[in-house]
């Protein structure tokens, strides 16, 4: 986890499964509540297979997070992984997602005040 133009960044690795995802749930909200943060980036590009229950806990933490009061947007999406989630029609709601970094801060700096310094 990096805070980098005001946004907290996190990095989720290529191990991501049922039974580390709610500990990384616990450690993204416990990070974002000690934060004076409107942005939160959420890095899923070395994530290969994201399997239903995966993703209904990180879009339950994009939710939690937006309570807390700041936007969060999904970078790196494999194509294969959205090709995937698309097949299980999966309620994506009003997720943000972007291909690269740079666009996901864009994305960010359109949404809230995020400063590009």
């Amino acid at each position: 986890m990096q805070i980098v133009n005001d946004c907290l960044i996190f990095n989720l690795n290529e191990d991501l499964d049922d039974d580390n995802v709610r500990q990384i749930q616990k450690e993204i909200i416990e990070k974002v509540k000690g934060a004076s943060t409107k942005g939160v980036i959420i890095d899923v590009s070395a994530v290969r297979v994201i399997n239903v229950f995966t993703f209904s806990i990180l879009r339950d933490t994009a939710r939690m997070i937006y309570m807390l009061g700041a936007k969060v947007v999904f970078v790196g999406f494999k194509a294969g992984v959205a090709s995937a989630l698309v097949d299980l029609d999966i309620e994506f709601g009003d997720i943000l997602t972007s291909v690269t970094m740079e666009d996901g801060f864009e994305l960010l700096q359109s949404n809230v005040n995020i400063s590009n310094e």
